[in-house]
């Protein structure tokens, strides 16, 4: 996974009360949810664990780990715990490595805007895949995106299995190469319960798209906090100057986070060249040569992966009109046990800024 850069610059005041803002209106938000949640009781143990790795898969129990190796196994091994719910650990190279941040918002736009993001971020089709992610706010305000992609056939049977025996999924992780299971979220993709459509005022607001959803509900906060401010202040000297300036501070923010929006429409208008450009290079790679990770930051395109001859593939790459500027990132290393060659390529997209 390629880390996101935390090198951003310290949030101003005025960018320090559009958060505060925003963050009353998440908390507001969950408290809501909170109450209309039915209550949970406390696990008095971790469910089993299901390691799913490049060529071995293991059902762990506590200290009890079993491997298995085929649907019928699985399910055998299945049946045979009590318990409902199990966490799925991705180990190895089963699932691409995502990070990235996104602006702050209110909690309903940050995961429409991850979504999106992690749609036009993965070389695999959505229809072809299935995702879980994690977010952690940073000091700026932003979010901080760890992601992680896995191709759907190669989990259908697992899932299969467990549909047969009347389990369901607790937790999607990732396993890392240190030892550390670093995303822990609830996965999306099985029977997500739809949102209730509704009717009146509310239903009308969830049709807003969210990239213009975020900046009118952040200035419709600020109206509401000049009113109440008004009214408390109406009989001081100079309340009315002081109105003046926190709307003209105001507009400003919001005129700054409509560019914020304007620059990552700006981003998922590009990738439908991007998507040319992965199908391309899956049709100019022969068989033999596979990718360990495809990694696309604004026009770099960075490319590790293993190969019977790195030379064979640069080559490969410059007969493609999409890419230019192709030279290797690292020395090139040989994998003895596989008998290829580890690369690792840089390129640019021709035509992206």
């Amino acid at each position: 996974m390629t880390p996101a850069s935390d090198m951003s610059p310290a949030p101003t005041a005025k960018q320090k009360s559009v958060n505060r803002a925003t963050k009353l209106l998440n908390l507001a938000s969950a408290s809501m949810a909170m109450l209309h949640a039915p209550p949970k009781s406390p696990k008095k143990a971790p469910p089993p664990e299901l390691f799913l790795g490049d060529t071995s898969y293991a059902l762990r129990l506590d200290d009890d780990v079993t491997s298995f190796d085929s649907l019928s196994d699985l399910k055998y091994r299945l049946e045979q715990l009590p318990e409902k719910e199990i966490d799925i650990v991705f180990a190895g190279r089963t699932a691409l490595d995502l990070s990235f941040q996104i602006p702050n918002g209110p909690f309903n736009d940050l995961e429409a805007m991850i979504e999106a993001e992690m749609d036009f971020r993965s070389p695999i089709p959505k229809d072809q895949s299935v995702t879980f992610w994690t977010a952690k706010e940073t000091p700026n305000g932003d979010w901080l995106v760890e992601a992680a992609v896995v191709l759907k056939s190669a989990i259908d049977w697992v899932l299969q299995a467990m549909r047969d025996t009347n389990k369901s999924i607790n937790l999607a992780r990732r396993h890392t190469a240190d030892g550390t299971l670093r995303l822990a979220v609830k996965p999306d993709w099985l029977q997500r319960p739809s949102r209730p459509s509704g009717t009146g005022f509310f239903a009308s607001l969830r049709r807003i798209p969210p990239t213009l959803r975020m900046p009118l509900i952040a200035f419709a906060v600020f109206l509401i906090s000049a009113i109440a401010l008004f009214v408390v202040q109406s009989g001081r000297n100079g309340a009315l100057a002081e109105q003046a300036d926190a709307a003209n501070a105001a507009l400003r923010e919001v005129a700054a986070e409509q560019a914020v929006t304007n620059d990552l429409q700006r981003r998922r208008a590009l990738g439908n060249t991007r998507l040319t450009m992965v199908g391309r290079l899956a049709e100019a790679l022969p068989d033999g040569v596979w990718l360990d990770q495809l990694i696309i930051e604004g026009a770099d395109v960075t490319l590790i992966g293993f190969a019977p001859s790195a030379a064979e593939v640069t080559r490969l790459l410059s007969m493609l009109p999409d890419l230019s500027q192709i030279e290797f990132g690292s020395p090139v290393t040989r994998d003895n046990t596989q008998n290829l060659e580890r690369f690792r390529i840089n390129a640019v997209l021709t035509g992206e800024e």
